[in-house]
């Protein structure tokens, strides 16, 4: 199955390696746009990106700012739509 993410979404999910680190070793390859990935990276990278919908939902639930929190809700609908990706990768044959 391919996926396809836009250029934004590939720079995210390398943030979220950056920052949570790299323990699979995909980020040389999300770097290059290649997500040409066994099950089990896709799981860690799954995980990642769960991690760090939940991190984002902790802090919207203490954000005031208004600009804030829509750029955090914006990161959040990206991740959630990343995951959502990712998941059904796993479901098809």
């Amino acid at each position: 199955m391919h996926r396809y993410f836009s250029a934004e979404q590939f720079n995210m999910q390398a943030d979220v390696l950056l920052n949570q680190g790299d323990a699979v070793g995909v980020l040389p390859r999300v770097m290059h746009r290649d997500l040409r990935f066994d099950f089990d990276e896709l799981e860690q990278l799954r995980e990642m990106l769960v991690a760090s919908w939940t991190g984002i939902s902790k802090e919207l639930d203490v954000c005031h700012d208004r600009e804030t929190k829509q750029m955090l809700e914006e990161r959040q609908s990206q991740l959630e739509n990343m995951i959502e990706r990712i998941t059904e990768s796993f479901v098809m044959p």
